[in-house]
């Protein structure tokens, strides 16, 4: 009978060290990413027949059966959703705030500011056609418009070659976590065949999970062996242990962004994630762009064609180009480099000094309608590029807002099922201290009766 206190006491006081190494160590990862609360499972040994009382079992007190891992699959997927949703507005949101401030307006130096200073510069000379200082005011504004369509389609260019950066970047990102992952498949399925606990490895997993589903969308299946396939769509990224990677291919233009494959072939499929939203930005700067450049073209058209229309200074000779974009990149024209004062066609006629209507007819372009600009004037074509640049970028950010909102609501709600929680890891450290001096003292008083025992027969 002695014997049997005393190992039930050891038993005891065993499991509940255990416990309390447990605990501890959940309280000193209560901050740590991706880690899962932990918990000793105390259950009853098992009983074993009585010695004296034949037919009766005689308890053996408490053992930990395992170390369980704290989870809710239903969470988990919903945040990892969550995560792709949230991811996929960010970079957009990121990218649109900086075409944003390309397309600043109103503004001293903006676009707007610059078309209507120029072919206001027209309508003065066309009151005084042979003032040098009225022609030499718009040759410089001329070169300032030109100026500003060049700076707008670099600083697009720009932020189309950071994108391709970022993509580049994300797609080894994901390449990276992949292979990581897979690699961890092993080591799961190894640490559950011979019994050894995986917990460690799971949340490192479930870390690398969350990560990836906030590059791209992502779903996924739990194996009997608690390895994971991963699907990107409908194309399997992790299967197991082996993982297939994307790659990247030139875009198709000067102004395009990267494409993106996958076994050999364009990636489709793409809902969420930072890979959606960075390709879904780069389409959305293409068309900006194109926008942009159609513009540029339809004022450097509109004045090229009515300036040969008119006669320069010297009252015969017809006007040549005022600007010029041959060989150069879309989007780019500069005042013609030959252009002096004396070339400026402000004269409707040959021989005509003092004639200015020609300079007003240039003047009077930017009230008129362009077809080449879906009949809008050069001013409300380039306004309704400015609001649809705001409205795209505004409507980003919104759904960013909402979608983070949400993402910071589920994990709360993750966190607090599976996560630790210091007030309750307290509580169970005091109980748990409780039952191993309990169990202590039971070996303390088992050891007083066998030497009083003792010293009765001795």
């Amino acid at each position: 009978m002695a014997f049997t206190i005393l190992n039930i006491a050891g038993r005891s006081l065993a499991a509940e060290q255990l416990a309390m190494e447990v605990t501890g160590n959940n309280m000193a990862n209560a901050t740590t990413p991706g880690y899962r609360r932990e918990s000793a499972d105390l259950v009853e040994t098992p009983p074993i027949p009585s010695p004296n009382l034949s037919g009766t079992l005689e308890g053996q007190g408490v053992s930990v059966s395992a170390i369980s891992r704290a989870q809710n699959a239903f969470l988990s997927r919903s945040v990892r959703t969550q995560y792709g949703s949230m991811g996929r507005w960010k970079s957009l949101s990121s990218v649109l705030s900086q075409i944003q401030n390309v397309f600043q307006e109103p503004s001293s130096s903006g676009l707007q500011e610059a078309i209507s200073k120029f072919f206001s510069t027209w309508q003065t000379l066309s009151q005084t056609p042979n003032s040098l200082s009225s022609r030499e005011a718009v040759l410089e504004q001329g070169k300032s418009l030109a100026g500003t369509f060049n700076g707008m389609s670099q600083a697009l260019y720009s932020t189309i070659q950071n994108v391709n950066q970022s993509l580049n970047s994300t797609v080894n990102q994901i390449n990276t976590l992949s292979s990581e992952i897979a690699q961890l498949n092993t080591q799961i399925t190894g640490a559950s065949t011979s019994g050894s606990s995986a917990n460690a490895l799971l949340d490192q997993r479930g870390l690398f999970m969350d990560q990836l589903s906030q590059l791209v969308n992502i779903s996924y299946t739990v194996n009997p062996d608690q390895s994971v396939n991963i699907y990107m769509g409908n194309n399997l990224l992790v299967s197991n242990n082996k993982s297939y990677s994307l790659s990247v291919s030139p875009p198709s233009s000067s102004s395009g962004t990267l494409q993106i494959n996958f076994a050999g072939q364009p990636l489709t499929g793409l809902k969420n994630g930072e890979l959606s939203g960075l390709l879904q930005a780069g389409t959305d700067m293409a068309g900006y762009l194109s926008q942009l450049n159609t513009l540029a073209g339809s004022v450097v058209n509109a004045v090229n064609s009515q300036q040969a229309q008119g006669y320069q200074l010297d009252s015969s000779t017809p006007g040549g180009p005022f600007f010029s974009t041959s060989g150069l990149s879309a989007g780019t024209i500069h005042v013609f480099s030959q252009l002096s004062t004396q070339n400026i066609a402000a004269a409707s006629s040959a021989n005509a000094p003092g004639d200015g209507s020609n300079a007003k007819a240039i003047a009077d372009l930017i009230q008129t309608n362009r077809p080449s600009l879906g009949q809008y004037t050069f001013g409300q074509y380039y306004t309704n590029l400015v609001g649809e640049v705001g409205n795209q970028g505004q409507h980003a950010q919104d759904l960013y807002n909402s979608a983070n909102q949400t993402l910071q609501s589920l994990r709360n709600a993750r966190q607090s099922a599976t996560g630790v929680d210091i007030n309750q890891s307290s509580a169970h450290l005091i109980s748990e201290q409780q039952s191993y001096q309990a169990a202590a003292q039971l070996i303390g008083v088992e050891q007083s009766l066998m030497s009083s025992l003792l010293q009765a027969v001795g």
